[in-house]
């Protein structure tokens, strides 16, 4: 039996604050925008689904987390 690893995704920053997450195979995961809190800047994922349909996933306080939670 084999294990396979994953590869990480790939991070591209479309704006500021903004990053698109790609799989190395190009195909578009979802989205990671940065959103102002009173506690410092929190990080949301949206996964982008097949149909067209973005949704949230969640915030996270790193954006490493919230590109992971794409993957």
């Amino acid at each position: 039996m084999s294990i396979q690893t994953l590869s990480a995704p790939a991070v591209h920053r479309v704006r500021d604050g903004y990053w698109r997450v790609t799989a190395t195979s190009g195909i578009v995961l979802g989205y990671v925008e940065e959103v102002a809190d009173p506690q410092g800047p929190r990080f949301r994922a949206r996964r982008l689904y097949s149909s067209g349909r973005v949704g949230d996933v969640g915030e996270f306080w790193q954006r490493a987390e919230a590109v992971e939670c794409l993957r």
